[in-house]
């Protein structure tokens, strides 16, 4: 439909474009117009506004005059008509997808705005959408934003991010997690200051360029920095001294629904009579995922934990296993 509505609106331009340097090479060679008074009689004539010649006309420049009203009345008014139609049409639909679009992110809860669609932001969106985790992206290039159109998946914001209404836009004040993931630190360094403001219970995590500014953007309230160069070089080193390891956590790490990945689980819910140890939970014969790991209430992890150790509702579980396994232990342990 865009396809056929682009391709008539060329037409309708290259109508016009075409009764326009007819009618002003016919008026130079006629009449000895210049190329001002010859594109003017041109418009006037086409346009059936009246006004005066710019001279007055040999025969042979009234029957051309003639001609070209006849010839371009038709084509004038349907290219005249179909670009005022279609630059109205333009202007509803993209009202019309603002206002669906507001009303969309008016009802998300616990999302996560990522700011930035660049190579790491849209990383990030792919990753996040694969979990099926709502996310709003906030960016104000319009050929960035035409693309992001193309994927109904993602809700999106056009504006500047370092600005409160922006961000207000995006539902600030209900989403659990904000991304930054903008080219210039200093840009980044704004949107926390500004999200954290407008959100203190935010978890915010930022992209940096320098490692000097990490320290700043973790003291303007972003909870985790990631710096891209220093992640890809320390990567390309493991790829050196231990690829196979690297590549078998990346395998668990990328999996995604449906085959064996690693998860967190929270505990909070979990105890509601007290604290219980990993071995009376019974959570591997129960639910078959295994548990690698154990973060508990002090902040310390635990890898491999004994089956003796103690859970309670502050403490939070690495564990391996599928989609479905994973319910079975949130539900175990509800």
């Amino acid at each position: 439909m865009e396809q056929k509505g682009g391709r008539t609106l060329a037409l309708a331009i290259a109508i016009l474009l075409s009764i326009i340097t007819i009618g002003t090479v016919g008026y130079i060679q006629l009449e000895d117009f210049t190329f001002t008074e010859a594109i003017y009689m041109t418009v006037i004539t086409i346009g059936t506004v009246g006004f005066k010649e710019v001279r007055p006309l040999s025969t042979e420049g009234m029957w051309f005059t003639i001609t070209l009203i006849i010839i371009s009345i038709g084509f004038f008014a349907y290219a005249a008509t179909f670009l005022a139609k279609y630059f109205s049409e333009q202007i509803l639909s993209r009202y019309s997808n603002k206002k669906i679009m507001e009303k969309k992110i008016a009802k998300m809860q616990n999302h996560v705005i990522v700011v930035g669609y660049g190579r790491n932001g849209s990383q990030a969106v792919e990753e996040l959408l694969a979990h099926n985790i709502p996310v709003v992206v906030i960016e104000n290039r319009p050929k960035v934003i035409e693309y992001i159109q193309q994927n109904p998946k993602i809700a999106y914001v056009d504006g500047d991010a370092t600005l409160d209404i922006t961000l207000q836009k995006a539902g600030v004040d209900k989403a659990k997690a904000l991304i930054t993931a903008l080219a210039n630190d200093a840009d980044n360094l704004f949107v926390v200051i500004t999200a954290r403001e407008m959100n203190p219970k935010l978890k915010i995590i930022s992209r940096a360029s320098a490692v000097t500014n990490d320290k700043k953007l973790k003291l303007a309230g972003a909870d985790n920095v990631i710096l891209p160069d220093k992640v890809g070089g320390q990567k390309m080193a493991k790829l050196v001294i231990q690829p196979d390891i690297l590549e078998f956590v990346e395998n668990i790490m990328l999996k995604r629904t449906g085959n064996i990945s690693l998860f967190e689980i929270s505990c909070r819910k979990i105890l509601k009579v007290g604290a219980k140890s990993l071995d009376e939970l019974q959570i591997r014969e129960k639910t078959g995922v295994n548990v690698i790991g154990v973060r508990n209430p002090f902040g310390e992890y635990i890898l491999n934990p004994e089956p003796n150790h103690i859970l309670t509702h502050d403490s939070l579980l690495f564990v391996l296993g599928t989609t479905e396994q994973v319910e079975k232990l949130k539900d175990l342990i509800s």
